[in-house]
């Protein structure tokens, strides 16, 4: 009856445990998901440079799975190239070893003061302070400490459950320990790659490791460290998953994530069971009764040796992983960034919205290109392709409003959730100048039935009109790339001459209407089309202004620039 209460307490430590671990990984994702986003803008041509990016991220959200599924889904998406995602995922290997000294800091069966309780003390301090404030960035803090606190108390719950060397529970595990079988490199990773597979954490099996290894369960030192090894592989699980139904470079990123942490494996566990005796003395004399220490320092040493030779090696692997996974002919989809993989840090989400937003702007003004041109030529031919670029264009719209919901359900911070709402104008602004596109091919087919054709002079105008517009939209669509209000007083002025112009152009035909130079046909296709540019150049001010307004208000946003500036 003691060893089941005292297996129970165990199981029940691990749970607490990786509780913890899930509660402080998702606050870091929602707190530091901004740093996050700068480093993956940081991608270059450097391989170094992803590796650190790599670890980084992994640092940061304290998530090699995490971020090993953020790489799918940017490879997924083309985001990122195949060569600078595994450099990335070789970075987040070396960033998540970094618990491991934690957990060998908390001082864990010590026998005098343990920092373990210590540190599990936080979660009362994070749970209050969750209680007493409603500042987003206090509740995501606390939400962090809560979690790092639990952290510590489940591995103080799991040491308690085991006892010391002679407790019931101990000495049975200890048995399992002891069979031949366990002293076996290749069962001892299968071991650890299972076990690591099973609860989807390497985090938490480094943890289970530590916690048998420093009260005895785990004899042998390196025993731990082929364990370790094996938790390497099984971490992969994650990336496996996230990567069915995903395209070929987002299948060879996961791959590469399992085939260079079993090549890893196999090429150290090979070693170490050769050169065993030299090894495990290094350690002991580094850390003489300190096994936590050693199996944190060879964790760390392992992933930094044998990605690093990996890394050297990168592109020839790349292209080996290639061949391997071929890539198939598919309908391209109008969807090229947003993922759903990438909603577990919605910063990240964001970024990849923007992405597709301003995609959708482009699409939109190519099709406007090919209806105006095609309303100067009177020329339809380009009627199918305008069609299908407004398909795509509705396909997207659909598309990020569905996203933008699902990112706001995961938002931390109002500031996040501000620019979501903001960004359903957008999407709708763009939706709306593709609409007009489709005005204007209409309009052209018309005229063309009915062998109606513009005076030069209101060609003319109806050029320069044109032109400002365009111009304006370049604005416009740079203003939302960068966020930067520097076009913001152009764009307005702008919007002005395009208004006036509008207005003379309407002045004009109707003198020419009354000078029975125009038809009434002619005069309502003229009509129609001043007026779909009189809403584009509208929706294209909203575009602009969206960067301080949620609704793309002038008047909000230069009031609220003028606060700024104050």
């Amino acid at each position: 009856m003691e060893l089941t209460m005292s297996l129970l307490i165990m199981l029940g430590g691990v749970a607490v445990f990786m509780f913890g671990m899930k509660q402080m990984s998702l606050s870091m994702e929602q707190g530091a998901g901004a740093g996050v986003q700068k480093l993956f803008k940081k991608i270059s041509k450097n391989r170094l440079s992803d590796y650190g990016i790599g670890i980084g991220a992994t640092a940061i959200v304290q998530s090699s799975s995490a971020v090993s599924i953020m790489t799918v889904g940017l490879a997924n998406a083309g985001i990122v190239e195949v060569k600078h995602g595994a450099g990335m995922i070789l970075g987040a290997k070396v960033g998540t070893t970094v618990t491991a000294f934690m957990f060998a800091l908390s001082g864990v069966n010590k026998g005098s003061f343990s920092m373990s309780a210590l540190f599990a003390s936080l979660a009362f301090v994070g749970i209050m302070m969750m209680y007493m404030s409603k500042d987003d960035r206090l509740q995501t803090l606390s939400l962090f400490i809560t979690g790092f606190g639990m952290l510590f108390a489940g591995l103080e719950l799991m040491e308690t459950a085991i006892g010391g060397p002679n407790s019931i529970l101990s000495v049975e595990l200890q048995k399992v320990f002891q069979y031949d079988i366990m002293y076996n490199p290749v069962c001892l990773v299968l071991l650890g790659v299972l076990f690591t597979a099973i609860i989807q954490s390497s985090t938490a099996a480094t943890g289970l490791f530590l916690i048998f290894l420093t009260t005895g369960v785990i004899a042998s030192v390196d025993q731990s460290f082929f364990l370790i090894m094996g938790a390497n592989i099984g971490t992969c699980s994650d990336g496996l998953m996230a990567a069915i139904g995903t395209n070929a470079n987002g299948r060879r990123i996961a791959f590469f994530h399992l085939f260079s942490s079993v090549i890893g494996a196999v090429v150290f566990s090979v070693l170490l069971a050769i050169f065993k005796k030299p090894v495990i003395g290094l350690f002991e004399s580094l850390f003489p009764e300190n096994p936590a220490w050693s199996l944190a320092t060879f964790n760390l040493a392992y992933n930094v040796i044998y990605t690093l030779v990996l890394l050297a090696f990168l592109k020839p692997l790349v292209a080996m992983i290639k061949r391997l996974i071929t890539d198939k002919k598919t309908q391209e989809a109008n969807v090229r960034f947003i993922d759903e993989r990438f909603i577990i840090t919605p910063a990240v989400a964001i970024e990849s919205a923007l992405k597709e937003v301003y995609g959708m702007a482009v699409l939109a003004q190519e099709n406007m290109d090919r209806a105006f041109d095609g309303l100067m030529k009177a020329d339809t031919g380009e009627s199918k392709k305008i069609a299908a670029t407004e398909y795509a264009i509705d396909d997207i719209t659909r598309a990020l409003a569905g996203y933008f919901i699902k990112v706001s359900a995961a938002a931390s911070t109002a500031e996040h959730e501000k620019l979501l709402g903001g960004l359903h104008h957008v999407i709708n602004d763009i939706e709306r100048i593709g609409d007009h596109a489709v005005d204007l091919a209409k309009e052209t087919n018309a005229m063309k039935q009915s062998d109606a054709h513009f005076m030069e002079e209101t060609e003319q105008e109806l050029q320069q009109l044109y032109a400002k517009i365009m111009g304006m939209y370049a604005l416009a669509l740079e203003t939302f790339q960068t966020r930067r209000t520097d076009h913001l007083k152009n764009i307005a002025e702008i919007h002005f001459e395009i208004n006036w112009l509008i207005a003379s152009a309407r002045s004009e035909h109707t003198a020419r209407l009354s000078a029975n130079l125009y038809s009434v046909e002619v005069s309502k296709s003229l009509y129609t089309v001043l007026f779909a540019l009189e809403r584009v150049s509208d929706h294209t001010v909203n575009i602009a202004f969206s960067i301080r307004s949620d609704t793309g208000s002038k008047t909000e946003a230069f009031e609220l620039m003028k606060k700024d500036a104050r």
